[in-house]
Formats: C-alpha cells, sequence, structure tokens
C-alpha cells in the first residue's frame, strides 16, 4: 500500500503538519510519499524538507491539486491525501482511521460540511473569472471530457477541499480536479472597479470566494454523481474541527468554529 500526501496552500507555517509529515516520510521512504504543489515560491524548509514544484498559480487548492497529479505518477490503488497546509494536525492516527474507512467509503472529508441543494450546473455567471467566461454557465468551467456528467441540477454533499482522503484510481474515476485549463487564471491584486483595496480578488468580486467555492463544488458534484453520495464520509460531525484535525481559515482560528482538544 502506497499514500501520497499531495499539500498545496500559501502559509507554509504550521509546524504540527510540516514536522510530523517530515517524520511520517521518513519512517517510511518506500510507502509514502510528500509533494508540496505551490502557487508561489515556498520556504526554504519546504525545499529542504519536501518535494516541491511552483505551477501556474490558477484555480485556487483546486488546480493546485490538479497540477500536482498531472505532474506526479501516482497508482491507482494509492491512497490521497489533498491537504491545505494551513492544517492542525492533532493526532496522526487519522491516516489509519482513514485507511479504515477506505475499506466502505470512496471519499472521506475531515469536518461535515454543508449540503448544497440544487446546485444546478446550468447557473450563469454574468461576469466570468476572465471576459472569455463572461456569461457563461458553470457548466462551461468544466473540463470539456466531463461536461457530460453535469447535465442536472443536483444535491450534493460537499467535502472542504481543505482535506480530501481518497485512493487515486476515484479521482481518476471522476476526471480529476476542476476546473478546465482556460479557466486556471491568477486572481487580481491591484486596485479596480470591484476591489477598491487592491487585495486579491476576482473579477465581480472583493474577494475569492466567487471562483474559490465554485471549484471544489464542481469537484463535489462529480463525487456524487459518479461516485455516489453514500461512498462519502467524515471524520466529524463538526464543522472545520475533529479529534485529528482543525482546519484553519486563511491561517485563523474561526470564533465561531473553535477548535477542540482531543476526546472533547
Amino acid at each position: 500500500m502506497k499514500i501520497q500526501f499531495i499539500i498545496t496552500g500559501w502559509h507554509f507555517n504550521q509546524s504540527s503538519l510540516i514536522d510530523g509529515l517530515y517524520e511520517l516520510k521518513e519512517d517510511n521512504k518506500e510507502t509514502i510519499n510528500v509533494f508540496w504543489s505551490c502557487h508561489r515560491e515556498p520556504t526554504d524548509e519546504i525545499k529542504e524538507k519536501f518535494d516541491y514544484k511552483v505551477f501556474h498559480n490558477g484555480g485556487e487548492e483546486c488546480g493546485a491539486y490538479d497540477q500536482a497529479i498531472d505532474y506526479l505518477k501516482i497508482e491507482d490503488d494509492t491512497i490521497c491525501f489533498f491537504l491545505h497546509d494551513d492544517l492542525i494536525i492533532k493526532d496522526w492516527n487519522f491516516v489509519t482511521v482513514c485507511i479504515e474507512k477506505l475499506n466502505t467509503h470512496k471519499v472521506i472529508g475531515n469536518c461535515r460540511d454543508y449540503m448544497e441543494a440544487g446546485f444546478n450546473p446550468f447557473k450563469v455567471t454574468e461576469i466570468g473569472i476572465s471576459e472569455e467566461f463572461d456569461g457563461k454557465t458553470f457548466k462551461d468551467y468544466v473540463k470539456l471530457e466531463n461536461q457530460h456528467l453535469f447535465n442536472e441540477s443536483l444535491n450534493i454533499l460537499k467535502v472542504r477541499p481543505s482535506f480530501i482522503c481518497i485512493k487515486y484510481k476515484n479521482i481518476k474515476a471522476i476526471g480529476g480536479f476542476e476546473p478546465r485549463k482556460e479557466a486556471l487564471i491568477p486572481p487580481i491584486t491591484g486596485v479596480d472597479e470591484w476591489c477598491e483595496s487592491g487585495g486579491p480578488h476576482y473579477r465581480g468580486t472583493k474577494g475569492l470566494g466567487s471562483f474559490g467555492n465554485l471549484f471544489p463544488a464542481l469537484v463535489c458534484y462529480k463525487m456524487n454523481k459518479v461516485l455516489g453520495p453514500n461512498t462519502i464520509t467524515y471524520l466529524s460531525d463538526r464543522y472545520l474541527d475533529s479529534d485529528y484535525i482543525y482546519e484553519l481559515g486563511r491561517g485563523e482560528i474561526d470564533p465561531n468554529n473553535p477548535m477542540t482538544e482531543i476526546g472533547e
């Protein structure tokens, strides 16, 4: 059994994640690989400890995950962990728990996310991620070879892209991550008509949420459509938090969803 960790993000500063991954990798060199899929230059610590590659900055985390699996040679039965780099790891036994859960399920998230009722792939985005996508539907952001799957509104169980455990053969079954290459557009950083402060944002919005939420939803749609909602499970019924992992929001603890200690 082989395990592939693919990490992405902008923080590079969670010692519980970095140190734990390094120890796992060093103690299990024949079975565990760690790869950092970067949208900016990583720190010296990441460069020294892990394999990494800096890719074109597009598609948020789902773009980074897709770039990584296209770059790496991963065997079908490999257990993949796709992680944000701002996770606090409370208990590394999540690896064993996930392996056990994969006997009965195909997709594992850390925390239970909200179900999206009636996700509509035909909804139009008036202002697209680029002018090419102005007036296009959600479905138009999907890779051409996967668009046939998006033929109806669908209730979807969602898995946050902060933590996804899945066998590589099931990533292949859903056609990888989304969006299509033409939509791998980096965020705008300058001042414009949509964001007077000039922070990172996309066309038509002040922040990153519009497409930062759409791309994972497209992936979750495929998980539900191809693999089935009954194949999706979680390490916790809480939001952002489990006994094993806490998912920071852009590097910060959410005051409305605080981190619990193990066993609470």
